[in-house]
């Protein structure tokens, strides 16, 4: 009867009516080893003898294992870790994630840990986020730009890197399609619309309104002078980048416009403007007159919509010794470049209008600024003349043009006090005073770069490292150097043998 009942009775999904045992509820088979008492004594029994054999213990996992005696076994596994914590055998038994040569327990565990390494190498190259990624902090910059690196390592927008892949090549800043590239391996130039001669081109580009602008490694040259010289003072000015990097601890991120004129009477209209034409003046300081470059601080392009701000100077390749000091005025133009480019004036310009007084801007535009007069001239004039010239033959002098300049400021009375060459300002009315001072300045910049005075380097490094982080207030410091400097004044004197 109860043989009858039972296949009366409906067969369960998946259960076959082969054994009895068939409708026995698994989860009870499952459990039946891990409560049966005489295995758990057994167990104990052995886990006592084993110890800490770590051999013992592995063979008694594998016991434990077979009877499904999982708490028991993970116990185990437990007991061999802390005895043998690089147990490979029990690590993976365990579950447990090997990597780097160390072993986490958890994937979230294995991942955060993965994290982490990747900042902290990523740190140690100095490498820094963006959009999901690590890229070096020196180009983030192009990157937020939207840039890209081109073929040879610039970089360039994506829509110039199409160009470049469609055979396009560049002349400077101007883009020459496939079927004009053989005018440039001619050795001709794009003038407008026009393919001119080396010596044409020097002509059509040597008026204000048509200047040549060429691009630098750090550097945006706009010149009027004829190429050869124009390349020569570029030449110059890149190599006062890395002096101005000594002073000031940074570099600007992209490159600065700077302004090389061919003669002083063009970088006299430059500077003062052309009612006829429209093109204001680049200057509210009106400086230009004292030397032969100066800080084109109201220089804009000719629509006058973008502000340029940087540095001015006149090359005469024609007039006397002209070569001799144009390397030198273009040093100096490619300093004030480089200074404003670190420390702008955004807030004064953004509201500067045309019927703004040049009085009323120039107060604002320098009231924005965190450097001191005397600092900006003094880094300028010290890569003007009292640079290091690593270009010097073997035996020869490579502080020629520190003692060129020292010898100047004595001939003309020499050294005022220190706290004079802090506090005196430019003016277009006393022009040799006015050159003296910037010389002066000169001075005292190379005896805080190369004087080897501690108490002085340690207030510059103070300085240097509040501009690297982006301090919005260095007066503090700034005191501090020129009352350490003002102490150490006969240092400076014996520095300059004066």
């Amino acid at each position: 009867m109860r043989a009858l009942l039972l296949l009366l009775l409906p067969c369960p999904a998946g259960v076959s009516w082969e054994s009895p045992c068939a409708v026995a509820p698994r989860a009870a088979q499952v459990g039946h080893a891990e409560q049966d008492p005489d295995r758990e004594r057994e167990y104990e029994r052995r886990r006592e003898a084993a110890g800490a054999d770590v051999d013992a213990l592995w063979e008694l996992h594998i016991w434990c294992s077979s009877f499904d005696m999982t708490k028991q076994s993970r116990s185990c596994l437990r007991a061999i870790l802390k005895i043998d914590r690089d147990h490979r055998a029990a690590h993976e038994a365990s579950g447990h994630l090997f990597f780097d040569g160390k072993w986490f327990t958890t994937q979230k565990k294995l991942d955060k840990y993965k994290k982490a390494e990747e900042e902290r190498l990523a740190k140690e190259k100095g490498l820094v986020r963006f959009e999901g990624g690590w890229v070096s902090e020196a180009d983030l910059p192009f990157l937020k730009q939207g840039l890209v690196r081109d073929g040879a390592g610039d970089w360039v927008s994506k829509e110039d890197l199409e160009r470049q892949e469609a055979g396009w090549i560049r002349q400077d800043l101007v883009w020459i399609s496939p079927e004009e590239a053989e005018n440039v391996d001619k050795g001709l130039w794009k003038c407008g619309e026009r393919w001119l001669a080396q010596a044409e081109a020097d002509k059509y580009h040597s008026t204000l309104e048509r200047w040549w602008v060429i691009p630098g490694e750090h550097f945006l040259l706009h010149s009027t002078c004829d190429r050869e010289v124009a390349e020569k003072g570029l030449e110059a000015m890149e190599r006062a980048w890395r002096d101005l990097r000594r002073v000031f601890g940074t570099v600007p991120e992209a490159r600065v416009p700077v302004a090389l004129l061919r003669d002083a009477a063009q970088y006299g209209r430059f500077a003062a403007g052309d009612q006829v034409t429209g093109r204001r003046g680049a200057e509210f300081a009106a400086l230009s007159s004292i030397h032969y470059a100066f800080f084109a601080d109201a220089w804009f392009d000719l629509a006058g919509r973008e502000y340029k701000g940087g540095g001015a100077a006149y090359w005469d390749a024609s007039a006397a010794n002209g070569d001799s000091f144009g390397p030198h005025a273009a040093r100096h133009a490619a300093a004030h470049s480089f200074i404003e480019a670190l420390d702008p004036s955004p807030k004064a310009l953004s509201k500067l209008t045309p019927a703004s007084t040049p009085e009323t801007v120039r107060r604002a535009f320098y009231k924005e600024k965190k450097l001191p007069e005397w600092f900006r001239y003094g880094a300028a004039a010290y890569a003007e003349r009292y640079f290091i010239d690593s270009l010097v033959a073997v035996g020869g002098n490579p502080h020629w043009a520190r003692e060129w300049s020292i010898q100047n400021i004595a001939a003309k009375g020499g050294l005022r006090p220190v706290r004079q060459v802090f506090s005196t300002e430019l003016s277009v009315s006393d022009p040799d005073g006015s050159t003296k001072l910037i010389n002066e300045r000169g001075l005292v910049m190379a005896f805080i770069l190369d004087g080897a005075c501690p108490a002085v380097l340690e207030r510059h490094k103070a300085i240097r490292e509040a501009i690297v982080a982006g301090d919005k207030d260095l007066s503090k410091l700034f005191g501090a150097l020129e009352g350490e400097i003002n102490k150490h004044s006969s240092d400076l004197r014996k520095f300059a043998g004066l």
